[in-house]
């Protein structure tokens, strides 16, 4: 062998073998905790259709990391859905030539932790794709607790070194994407692809979370007997309940025959004062409903009878509640975003101004609209297929060999 072909050997990773490619799906949060927030639903419903398509001679994998450990290969129950941990004894996992690293999970502690491991892998030729939800920790760091932005600036620059693919949730995200990495002038930042994937709203295709619970059969009772507007989202300052709020208040005080308000969001961060003034106008009377721990089962029936979805939020990589509440036939008022304007269709409209009177006019505007004809839109065996398909494996790509699970 040549001195150029040995340096060769050395700088170039091997060739793929891809009769033994893996593909390693970072499943390392919803392992942990399954939230039930959207992010996780979407690590759900995409892993769940991976599973169920038949991938030929790929080997599809869940691996996961700790803040004290680096990526093993997880586990996965098809009965019942869930996800754990390696046990502490599974070896840490080596990638190379043909395997395909896909970060599904938000992890972005874990992998900025484990950077070192990646870096390995990639040398040893295994490709490393990252799924972009939002760049708003860079963008708006006052929205997110600060360990929030410390971890993301991590998981970001890790990107910028490593990945490969950067599989983004919408056209506005890879926008945002391609600004940051020209901003920072990273160097590898002509070698990333960028790919955007359609999301779905496809609640009962996800897997979801069962359980009504008293409070949520009474919240039900009441969307039967009167008309509400529902706001679904973590109480968080960019999610923009605030103004729904002040916007509800104005309504309340003009009109005594004005719809209720259903919001469903667990309790978040920098809110403490908006979540007083929650819990205080639900002990006024019964027109505001707070469900802190709505189950997906849930949340799919209040969307059935609301009369209204408003999704106030300042700022999104998507917006799972506009497509989600159009899958039900429900109108939506959203804020005038662009990437909400990607969404556009019969029954999303838009406003401007969130002032109390003005956002209050618009919302008594909307409800007089028609509802809209419920809108299948993309499915989620859609968003997986898309997957595959930026990750180069559009050869292995058949149908469903099983059903995925309701």
């Amino acid at each position: 062998m040549t001195w150029f072909a040995r340096l060769r050997r050395r700088l170039l990773p091997p060739a793929a073998d891809r009769s033994h490619q893996r593909l390693l799906v970072d499943i390392s949060t919803i392992a942990q905790h399954d939230a039930g927030t959207g992010i996780q639903r979407v690590v759900r419903a995409i892993w769940l259709h991976l599973y169920s398509l038949d991938l030929g001679s790929i080997k599809l994998l869940p691996v996961a990391a700790t803040a004290r450990r680096g990526y093993s290969i997880a586990q996965y129950d098809p009965a019942t859905g869930r996800f754990s941990l390696p046990d502490p004894a599974t070896p840490i996992l080596r990638a190379g030539a043909g395997d395909i690293f896909v970060g599904l999970d938000l992890a972005a502690h874990r992998l900025a932790r484990h950077e070192r491991q990646l870096a390995r892998w990639r040398r040893a030729g295994a490709t490393i794709n990252l799924l972009v939800y939002d760049l708003l920790p860079l963008q708006r760091p006052d929205w997110f607790p600060v360990s929030t932005g410390r971890n993301f600036r991590k998981w970001i620059k890790v990107l910028a070194r490593h990945a490969d693919r950067a599989i983004c949730i919408s056209d506005q995200v890879a926008r945002d994407l391609a600004d940051w990495l020209d901003v920072m002038r990273a160097p590898r930042r002509e070698a990333i692809d960028r790919y955007v994937i359609p999301l779905s709203g496809a609640i009962e295709a996800s897997r979801p979370t069962v359980g009504m619970g008293e409070r949520g059969h009474k919240a039900l009772e009441r969307l039967d007997r009167h008309p509400c507007i529902l706001i679904v989202g973590t109480i968080e300052p960019r999610k923009g309940h605030d103004c729904l709020i002040g916007a509800m208040e104005h309504l309340w005080s003009m009109d005594g025959d004005a719809p209720h308000l259903v919001v469903v969001g667990r309790p978040g961060w920098r809110t403490e004062t908006l979540q007083a003034r929650m819990a205080a106008l639900e002990e006024q009377g019964d027109r505001f409903t707070w469900l802190r721990d709505a189950s997906d089962e849930l949340l799919s029936a209040l969307y059935a009878r609301s009369t209204l979805v408003v999704v106030a939020s300042r700022g999104e990589g998507f917006g799972l509640p506009i497509v989600e509440a159009l899958r039900h036939g429900r109108k939506v008022l959203a804020r005038d975003l662009l990437v909400f304007r990607e969404l556009t269709r019969p029954g999303l409209y838009y406003f401007n101004d969130d002032a109390p009177e003005a956002l209050a006019t618009r919302i008594q505007e909307t409800l007089c609209l028609p509802d809209p004809a419920p809108w299948p839109g993309e499915g989620w065996e859609g968003s997986a297929r898309a997957l595959l398909h930026a990750l180069g494996l559009e050869g292995a790509m058949a149908s469903p060999v099983v059903s995925p699970a309701p």
